[in-house]
This record gives structure tokens, C-alpha cells and sequence, in this order.
């Protein structure tokens, strides 16, 4: 479809906008976006609502739902329609977004997906509301001596988004893999202490295939294990620690990286 022009009713350039799969999915970042602030502000004033907690992931099952349904079609009651889901990392989001909203809040569980929805709806407003809803003038318009200003403002504006989200992309890339690593993991593991072992176990199981599929969750995983050997295994460990601490923290790396080292086959990367 060509892009509408500014001669194009408004009206008739939004209709055509919203009635995209594509729209909803921006929806759903939006909602994500949105219901991750509200919530935030409402936890930081010691009055949490979780109406806010579950409108962002409701944004989330949107979103990564239309990712799902483009990509693999109309759901399909077979193996080989299960195994694509299994390999693809949009799926294994979309459970846990499914999981965590049908749970009791855990506030920094919204990160890796707050940051995703960030990047994508400027990415959607770059490539599709600027040049449909605010199209830059034909050029009889221009011809009047009164448009550079008005024609620049668009190509500035979009440049402006796709500068700051290539240089800021890999960081966050970065960031999220840390927060699930270290931040989301080590919450959930408080869990132990109530018996609460079904988010850990579905968490685990995600963060394998993470190590496998994301470059930057094995680099978040390294770098991890390097500091906890400096800190903990002899000669650079402090010589106070127990000699029993690094055995069982040894026994409890085998077991981790046994865990980790099954053979998971790449598929499609994260929306």
C-alpha cells in the first residue's frame, strides 16, 4: 500500500492505520508501556493497584500474540505447530506474560517487557504514525515558499528516533538480560522460602532457552560466573570464606550448567 499524502482526509489515513494487525500490536506496547508506569508510581506511593500490573501485561499478551499469530498462523492442535512455539522466543514470552498476569504481582517482572515495548512503539511511530498521520506535503504545497519548516520536522523527528534507538538498542539488550539473570531470578528465589516453586521451575526453564537463542543472556551468564569464582574459589577468594562454600557453590554451578548445556535448536529471535 503507497503511503497517503497530505491531501488524503485525516480521517481516511487513521482508518486505514488502526485496521492493521500491526496497530494492535503497537496497542498492546502501549498498554505495556503505560501500565508499567501507573503501576510503578502506585508501588512507589505504598498504594499498589493491580489493575495497572495487569493492564500491562495484558498489553504484553496482545502484542506478543499478534507476533505469534503472524508468524505462525491460525494455532494449530499438532506437534509440529507445538514444537515452532517451543523454539520461538516470542512464545516463550507470551507464557510468561500469561503466567505472571495470572499471579500475584511481582513488580520487576515488568522490566524486560516494559524496555521491548519501549523500543517497538517508537519504532511504529517512526514507520507508521508519522508517515501517515502527519505525511510531509506534496511538492505543490512546498512550491508556496512557506513549507521547509513544516517538511522538516517529520524526516528530523524520525531520524531523531532511529539515532537514539540504534545507539541505546544493545544496552538495553544488555540490560534486560541482566535484570532476568540476576534481578527477576534472584527475586524469585525468595520464593523458596514459602514453597513457591512454579514460577521458579518455568522461569528456569525460560532462561535456557534464553542462554541458548541470546547472545546477550550467555554473556550476562559469563560474566556472572567469573565474578562468583573471583568471589568465592581460592586464590583470589577471601581467605575467611569456608572451604565448604566453594564446594557447594562448584556442585551448585555443575548442576546449573548441566541444566543449561541441553540442546536447545535456534528459531525465530525475540519481536
Amino acid at each position: 500500500m503507497a503511503p497517503p499524502t497530505a491531501n488524503t482526509p485525516l480521517s481516511n489515513r487513521v482508518m486505514a492505520l488502526v485496521q492493521t494487525l500491526q496497530f494492535a500490536w503497537f496497542v498492546g506496547h502501549v498498554f505495556t508501556l503505560l501500565g508499567t508506569v501507573a503501576y510503578a508510581i502506585t508501588v512507589a506511593l505504598f498504594r499498589s493497584n493491580t489493575l495497572f500490573y495487569k493492564t500491562a501485561y495484558f498489553g504484553a499478551l496482545l502484542s506478543y500474540g499478534v507476533v505469534i499469530y503472524k508468524s505462525h498462523g491460525t494455532p494449530q492442535p499438532n506437534a509440529v505447530y507445538a514444537r515452532k512455539l517451543v523454539m520461538d522466543e516470542n512464545a516463550q514470552y507470551l507464557l510468561l506474560a500469561f503466567f505472571w498476569f495470572f499471579s500475584s504481582p511481582i513488580t520487576v517482572t515488568l522490566i524486560p517487557f516494559f524496555t521491548f515495548s519501549a523500543f517497538h512503539a517508537l519504532g511504529y511511530v517512526r514507520t507508521n504514525i508519522i508517515p501517515n498521520v502527519f505525511p510531509r506535503p506534496t511538492a505543490s504545497a512546498t512550491s508556496s515558499g512557506d513549507a521547509p519548516a513544516s517538511i522538516c520536522w517529520q524526516t528530523k523527528t524520525q531520524q531523531q528516533i532511529k539515532s537514539w534507538t540504534d545507539k541505546y538498542y544493545g544496552v538495553a539488550m544488555r540490560f534486560v538480560a541482566q535484570s532476568e539473570v540476576t534481578i527477576i531470578a534472584v527475586r524469585l528465589l525468595f520464593g523458596l522460602l514459602r514453597l513457591n516453586l512454579v514460577p521458579i521451575i518455568l522461569f528456569a526453564q525460560f532462561l535456557r532457552f534464553r542462554y541458548h537463542l541470546s547472545t546477550y543472556t550467555r554473556q550476562t551468564f559469563t560474566e556472572l560466573r567469573v565474578k562468583m569464582d573471583r568471589l568465592l574459589l581460592p586464590p583470589t577468594a577471601d581467605a575467611r570464606i569456608p572451604p565448604v562454600v566453594a564446594k557447594v557453590y562448584n556442585i551448585a554451578k555443575g548442576m546449573v550448567t548441566k541444566f543449561g548445556d541441553s540442546i536447545v535448536q535456534p528459531a525465530p529471535a525475540a519481536q
